[in-house]
């Protein structure tokens, strides 16, 4: 079964332009080379104030396995600052 994970940040307009540059320059790479990534979309309010990025998966064992990975870890520490609201979906 697909998996996708869901990580949304609200802020000021100020914070979320930090927030959408900080994932604008980190960007994707990372997770193409990971096994069982599908893809990754941000989405941004109209008023600038909540992003929100959906990550899929073949599978929670792969995503989990990319969360244990040196990289994953990294992108954990870096995105706990911002508090997300993280969320997991059957697809």
């Amino acid at each position: 079964m697909a998996f996708a994970v869901t990580n949304v940040v609200r802020g000021t307009p100020e914070e979320l332009s930090l927030i959408i540059a900080d994932l604008e320059r980190r960007g994707f790479e990372d997770l193409r080379s990971q096994p069982g990534f599908r893809g990754a979309r941000l989405f941004v309010a109209e008023d600038r104030t909540e992003a929100m990025t959906v990550t899929e998966w073949d599978s929670r064992e792969q995503f989990l396995a990319y969360r244990q990975s040196e990289a994953g870890r990294r992108v954990v520490e870096d995105a706990v600052r911002w508090h997300p609201k993280i969320a997991f979906y059957d697809v």
